[in-house]
């Protein structure tokens, strides 16, 4: 087996026992049975849990952000094309590892100062983002956030939902991934709805 197999390994069960566990909860013993290698191993690539769990999450949330970003600040795109590719991207990416934002908010909530490196948006000004802008053009009478928050839970919460309900008897909740892969078509119709429905 090669280095980089090796620590890519190390690194996949760090994350499958972090997800199970709980960041808190995991030891590097828990992460060496988890890859099959001794604990002398993990230590050698990685040092401590918190070095693994930081590597790990950093990669999570560049994947997740860096592929989000760009469309957010593109002046060449329009607010609906906005709201189009990031509905897509954010789905598809997260679809990949569906219990991440669960596990992220939970950890968050335990350590906020810790975790906060977990978000990289203070590297931009995101009230000077193009989506932003668009939007406080389109609706100069609604404050930005309420935007954002109805974007996040419509794009955020599904997943997370998802994982709440799987293990419990409510079948409206069936097929829960079709439903939320559905929801790249229909999250920027409802948004959409909401730009266009003006304030009583």
């Amino acid at each position: 087996m090669t280095e980089i197999l090796t620590e890519e390994k190390i690194k996949e069960a760090a994350r499958i026992v972090f997800m199970e566990k709980g960041y808190a909860a995991t030891g590097m013993r828990d992460i060496a049975a988890k890859a099959g290698v001794n604990l002398s191993l993990v230590n050698y690539y990685f040092r401590s849990k918190r070095n693994i769990f930081n590597l790990i999450m950093t990669e999570k949330m560049q994947k997740i952000f860096g592929s989000i970003i760009p469309y957010m600040i593109d002046e060449t795109t329009s607010l609906e094309e906005k709201i189009k590719n990031i509905s897509t991207m954010y789905i598809n990416t997260i679809s990949e590892d569906p219990n991440l934002p669960l596990f992220v908010f939970s950890e968050i909530q335990k350590n906020p100062e810790e975790f906060a490196f977990l978000f990289p948006l203070k590297q931009i000004n995101f009230m000077e983002t193009s989506i932003i802008k668009q939007f406080k053009t389109r609706c100069p009478e609604i404050n930005p956030a309420h935007f954002m928050l109805n974007f996040l839970g419509m794009t955020i919460f599904p997943f997370i939902a998802a994982h709440l309900f799987s293990n419990m008897q409510t079948h409206i909740f069936d097929n829960i991934l079709s439903v939320i892969e559905e929801r790249k078509t229909l999250i920027p119709l409802w948004m959409n709805q909401i730009l266009d429905s003006p304030i009583n």
